[in-house]
């Protein structure tokens, strides 16, 4: 089937909708992108549908969310039609551009795609021990973790107790392209693996 990707005027609508749930502590689209990446990325990709309560936050739960049965599920295509735009990306091992929204001084920080990141890996989190122990595969997951404890509570989790620079950032944000992908290879590799051994028991 031909990959149809989602349009601008999809984004913004997808964009909107998570903004006005904002309070009710919906995911930026932004933060979703990172979410989406590490699912994608990891040990096993989940369905974008099981995701739901954790992308609109309380509003999941609240029947005047949206005003019919239409909009939630004209929502609910928009976030598998990003799921699957960031899907077809990886797969064809395509050059991966993050979602990152500049803020009103119009610079980009990626934090909250990082901590979308992150909180994607906390799903499967003892599955992606593979990764942490793999000494050539691991280095990939440094610069997204670093921006996505550079706003941790606790002080002592950050990369750097001042803040890192503007030019530590941006090194971190233009590792990302090449960091997801990796991370898709790695574990790609292993599900290849264990079907072939399983293919293998089978015969």
């Amino acid at each position: 089937m031909k990959h149809a990707p989602l349009s601008d005027q999809d984004y913004q609508r997808l964009e909107d909708t998570l903004q006005r749930f904002a309070a009710q502590g919906a995911m930026s689209l932004e933060r979703l992108d990172g979410f989406f990446a590490a699912l994608l990325s990891g040990p096993d990709p989940l369905p974008p549908e099981e995701c739901l309560p954790l992308i609109l936050g309380s509003a999941f739960d609240d029947e005047d969310a949206f005003s019919s049965p239409k909009a939630i599920e004209q929502f609910a295509h928009l976030v598998s039609g990003h799921w699957h735009d960031i899907a077809h990306t990886l797969q064809r091992k395509r050059d991966f551009a993050p979602w990152l929204t500049a803020d009103a001084a119009g610079e980009v920080h990626g934090n909250d795609w990082a901590e979308g990141f992150y909180d994607g890996m906390q799903l499967m989190h003892e599955d992606w021990n593979l990764l942490f122990d793999d000494a050539d595969a691991a280095p990939a997951l440094a610069p997204i973790l670093a921006l996505a404890f550079e706003r941790h509570p606790d002080p002592e989790m950050r990369p750097f107790l001042d803040g890192a620079s503007r030019e530590q950032k941006d090194e971190w944000l233009a590792q990302i392209g090449d960091a997801v992908p990796k991370i898709h290879h790695f574990f790609a590799a292993i599900r290849a693996r264990i079907a072939a051994e399983l293919a293998a028991e089978d015969k």
